[in-house]
């Protein structure tokens, strides 16, 4: 239970991220469009695409726990360059940094957990132990939202929540050294870039012929990379909301969007909380976790349709409820999805596995990012969340034919 506890303490103090709901407020308030708006995501998503496997192997190779700490490290330079960037140029350089961070991590803690629960014969656990621990983040990204918040509210300043970012980062490192030695699994005690690209290529060539795990990855690839692109519009439209709240509140602009979208992020998180913890629960209902998955896919399409089309109309509510509902289900997507890598991965491969499946994620970001931006800045936002349900649709046709194919094959 305790190392339970200690998972569940990393998610928390990552998410413990004061600039995330505001991160494209502070973005426009530089005077920034959306297509550069896009050009930064593009940026922080092809970093993060560079160094995602060999980050993986590195973890592999020489220690998750390693791997952990350095990824926190990044984090906690890339708010204080954050902090102090009023322009598009040094963007780059705290993006630079977030994108270290954010490869170095992705798959190593997953990848640590299960070699925890396999230590400890739970494997059986999995989907509900990962949704267990992925629902502190969620609690972790609720209470920070509201602090970030009052932050903004009090100070009306969109940088201060960049400064105070860096205090939950640096209790996060002292948090993962605290994590027992064992579950650095260091393999090689010396570093050298062939032993890197070697372990990297082989998990690749098993990625790639593994026709189980590349389904996997093509759906990650799609629906993850739809959601990161399109939940960062839920700002704006907040904003929106708010100012025609104005009148009711008495406070100026930026405070009252601060605290509209204090409010609903809050909400979001807190019962994106309780979707993640029940995943298991929700896998259950279904024969197989693939039809859980297939079901996800169609649910998410219909739900950025339906808001595309609600902002078309300026019934702006009903956007915001959809986005809701779609934080919901990309909550009880990860940890049914997570649990399907595990099924074919071996522990020894499965940080560098799990990171490819998350450098797939980031390639469709990268694409996505400026050309939803460019339709966002010349048709509206409601044409580009209309091209993202469009790909979850023709996500879901493919899922479904995979799904049929394999069903003939194991009969």
């Amino acid at each position: 239970m305790k190392m339970i506890t200690r998972f569940s303490l990393y998610g928390f103090l990552k998410n413990f991220d004061f600039s995330k709901p505001f991160i494209i407020l502070f973005y426009l308030s530089l005077g920034l469009n959306y297509f550069k708006i896009g050009i930064l995501v593009a940026f922080l998503n092809i970093c993060i695409n560079i160094m995602e496997i060999p980050s993986g192997a590195f973890a592999d190779l020489y220690g998750r726990k390693t791997s952990m700490i350095i990824s926190l490290s990044s984090y906690f330079i890339a708010f204080a360059v954050f902090s102090i960037s009023n322009s598009l140029y040094p963007l780059f350089i705290a993006l630079f940094f977030y994108s270290i961070g954010e490869a170095f991590r992705t798959g190593t803690h997953k990848a640590i957990i299960f070699d925890w629960l396999k230590s400890n014969n739970r494997l059986f656990e999995k989907t509900k132990i990962y949704g267990y621990t992925r629902s502190w983040s969620n609690y972790g990204s609720a209470i920070s939202v509201l602090l970030a918040a009052l932050i903004v509210i009090l100070t009306n300043n969109f940088r201060l929540v960049f400064l105070f970012s860096m205090i939950p980062a640096l209790f996060g490192i002292w948090n993962m050294i605290c994590y027992p030695n064992y579950l650095d699994r260091r393999q090689q005690t010396t570093i050298t870039i062939s032993q890197i690209l070697k372990h990297t290529k082989d998990s690749i060539i098993k990625a790639v012929k593994h026709s189980d795990i590349k389904i996997l990855i093509i759906q990650n690839m799609s629906f993850e990379g739809c959601f990161d692109v399109s939940k960062d519009y839920l700002q704006p439209i907040l904003q929106t909301q708010a100012l025609m709240l104005t009148s009711y509140i008495a406070l100026p602009e930026k405070q009252n969007t601060a605290l509209v979208v204090g409010i609903v992020y809050f909400i979001l998180h807190m019962v994106s909380a309780a979707s993640s913890k029940n995943s298991y629960k929700f896998a259950s209902k279904f024969s197989t976790k693939r039809n859980a998955i297939i079901f996800l896919i169609f649910l998410g399409s219909l739900l950025v349709f339906v808001s595309s089309i609600s902002i078309f109309f300026k019934i702006f509510i009903i956007s915001i409820i959809c986005y809701s509902l779609y934080f919901l289900i990309q909550n009880l997507w990860v940890p049914i999805l997570v649990a399907q890598y595990d099924d074919f991965a071996n522990s020894s491969e499965q940080a560098t596995i799990l990171s490819i499946a998350s450098q797939a994620k980031t390639i469709g970001i990268a694409i996505l990012a400026p050309i939803t931006g460019l339709l966002a800045d010349n048709l509206g936002i409601q044409f580009s969340l209309l091209l993202l349900s469009i790909i979850l649709i023709i996500l879901g046709l493919y899922s479904t034919s995979k799904n049929k194919l394999h069903n003939v094959i194991t009969k």
